[in-house]
């Protein structure tokens, strides 16, 4: 198991503003459930068909049944601190490939407070080769 995100060295702190600010502009979209799978919060396109009737929910509520093992087993895992990430991609009807990964969040003490998902758009990044160092534009 890693060593929670709470561990890593921070700097400085943000307003509810600032950080509501920050994570609608990171390229990634976000959605968190506790530690009870209750989730709490959701941002991003990926997400735009989502009822928010939702939040509060179980996360299982809000998605296919076909996937609800699949969370199941993650949310063991990372419960059980066996794991503490799940990544899986795949194209969605647009035609783009998303990255998704699930995060186990924990504590400075290490125990398990929630289960953190980020989907990327990958698709102009994945055939990258070489560096870009210059600013282009």
């Amino acid at each position: 198991m890693s060593a929670p995100a709470s561990a890593k060295p921070q700097a400085g702190t943000l307003t509810p503003e600032q950080l509501d600010l920050v994570l609608r502009h990171v390229p990634v979209d976000v959605s968190f459930a506790d530690e009870h799978g209750t989730l709490l919060y959701w941002h991003g396109g990926i997400f735009a068909d989502c009822d928010a009737a939702f939040v509060g929910r179980h996360m299982n509520d809000c998605h296919a049944p076909k996937s609800r093992a699949t969370i199941d087993r993650m949310e063991a895992a990372f419960r059980d601190g066996s794991r503490d990430e799940a990544v899986f991609w795949h194209p969605e009807d647009d035609g783009r490939l998303y990255l998704y990964r699930y995060s186990a969040v924990r504590d400075a003490d290490g125990a398990y407070r929630g289960l953190l998902e980020t989907v990327q758009d990958i698709t102009d990044v994945v055939g990258l080769e070489g560096e870009r160092l210059e600013l282009d534009w």
